[in-house]
């Protein structure tokens, strides 16, 4: 990632550094949150998957998305790889920042947060 002041032959430089493993390396321009916290942590239905868990549907869910969707694992398993406090602190940064809705925090997040209960605990 970029900032408004990296210089292109800093740029080429990470990119060769990054990309000499042959693995494909994109740059992308300076923006809040890294692509990975953008993509899953919001991932438009993050509520929904807060209400799978609450559900005892959360086996499920988390096996649609990692066959579906390819994901190594499921948006709650990540969820609490990262924990449900940084999950937390990510929606709200960004949503301070983008103002966009689809960031807005689960209900329940907030409340498993603050107790350290684990997000694929279906127990509500």
């Amino acid at each position: 990632m970029t900032t408004p002041v990296t210089s292109a032959q800093m740029r080429d430089a990470a990119h060769g550094l990054f990309a000499g493993d042959g693995i494909p390396v994109t740059v992308i321009r300076d923006s809040p949150g890294f692509v990975a916290q953008r993509v899953v942590a919001p991932d438009r239905q993050h509520r929904l998957r807060h209400r799978a868990a609450a559900h005892r549907l959360a086996r499920r869910h988390r096996s649609a998305v990692t066959l579906g969707l390819g994901y190594p694992q499921g948006p709650l398993a990540w969820g609490d790889a990262i924990g449900a406090g940084a999950v937390l602190d990510i929606l709200e940064a960004l949503l301070e920042f983008y103002g966009d809705p689809r960031y807005r925090r689960a209900r329940g997040l907030k409340r498993r947060a603050m107790l350290g209960v684990s997000l694929l605990d279906c127990r509500g």
